[in-house]
């Protein structure tokens, strides 16, 4: 689920039946069918953010089986920006069909550095933007349950209709910006991790390609392509190891926002968005994670980051990089669903906080 970055704070209220029964009589009357968590934050670009993320969970088809969910957040700030995400998480027919959908409405400013790998974090223009964005994967198994998931291929839509315009500042605007951009592509998907949410064993690998074309009804024609690779593995006392890798690339006339980049949510978290923006990106990534008591966890990281405009250029650029550390906050004990928060010191200069729902990766 895509839903935003918010600095400071963030407070928990789970609803519905309780999840803490562990006895089997009990189990099927446990089950907790949804949660919400109000959220309090504050950044410079934004002023005050505030708003709710409530979550919608169904009971699985059979013992194992992941549990379909539904999330709504709702986040405006003192600056008078706005963005609404709803976020149906589907796994249908026993799991052989699985679509993590996400419809995004957004009414936001925010800043742009230019490209390349080495921005002046002091020199930017300013941008609004109002969009309307819809993505919708499809994940058919290839496999019988309840192995499907293990591999899976499909088709992948993307819809978005967006406005931007520019104000005067210090870098000059992007040519290609706003319009329409329509897609279609594929994605194959490799998953054998033990949960999805807070995965302990297992790998996780996904190859993506999307065209996006003025035959489809878009505005402009480009190619996105992205590589993403992860593994986990359990260490002792509870703590166990995750690795990742991503790679994505952008050729053709893409605009400005859809650059590939470090989002700063799941992949160099602390990072502005859009600070780093190029034709392509690279990241790494490793985080030890760790249960603790009631329903808190706890994690240390260290993330590294480049972009570039070609893979020759890529990969002579130097490293931007992030250690940091930060703590989980349970909302769902049968599906392992967490609320994190991070704080990161990127580049060893700047400090980067970032709360989210469910792991980086």
């Amino acid at each position: 689920m895509k839903i935003f970055r918010i600095l400071a704070l963030a407070s928990l209220l789970n609803l519905g039946q309780s999840a803490f029964a562990e006895d089997d009589t009990s189990k099927k009357d446990s089950f907790q069918r949804f949660a919400a968590v109000p959220v309090l934050g504050y950044a410079e670009e934004t002023g005050l953010k505030y708003g709710a993320l409530v979550m919608l969970f169904t009971r699985p088809d059979f013992p194992g089986a992941e549990a379909s969910s539904f999330d709504f957040a709702v986040i405006g700030t003192t600056k008078g920006q706005l963005e609404v995400d709803v976020s149906p998480d589907l796994y249908l027919l026993g799991g052989l069909v699985h679509s993590d959908i996400s419809f995004v409405y957004w009414n936001w400013r925010a800043k742009y550095y230019g490209t390349g790998n080495d921005p002046d974090r002091d020199r930017y223009s300013r941008y609004d933007m109002d969009l309307f964005k819809l993505t919708l994967p499809v994940d058919i198994g290839l496999l019988p349950p309840p192995y499907s998931r293990y591999l899976s291929f499909g088709p992948y839509f993307y819809f978005e209709t967006n406005d931007a315009s520019f104000h005067s500042g210090d870098v000059s605007s992007p040519e290609l910006l706003g319009k329409n951009r329509t897609g279609l592509g594929y994605q194959l998907t490799l998953d054998t991790r033990d949960n999805v949410n807070w995965p302990v064993f297992g790998v996780y690998g996904k190859f993506r390609q999307i065209f996006y074309s003025k035959a489809f009804g878009g505005d402009y024609n480009f190619f996105a392509q992205t590589v993403d690779l992860r593994a986990y593995t359990y260490l002792f006392w509870g703590t166990s190891v995750a690795v990742g890798a991503y790679y994505d690339i952008r050729k053709g006339d893409a605009p400005f926002d859809m650059l590939a980049t470090l989002d700063g949510l799941k992949r160099f978290r602390g990072v502005e968005r859009g600070m780093f923006l190029d034709r392509q990106c690279f990241s790494s990534q490793i985080e030890f994670r760790k249960t603790l008591f009631w329903r808190l966890a706890g994690t240390i990281f260290f993330e590294a980051g480049k972009v570039g405009p070609y893979f020759s250029k890529l990969a002579r650029n130097d490293w931007h990089y992030a250690p940091g550390f930060g703590g989980r906050l349970l909302l769902n004990k049968s599906e392992k669903t967490y609320a994190r928060g991070d704080i990161s010191l990127v580049d060893g200069k700047y400090l980067g906080l970032t709360i989210y729902l469910r792991e980086a990766f």
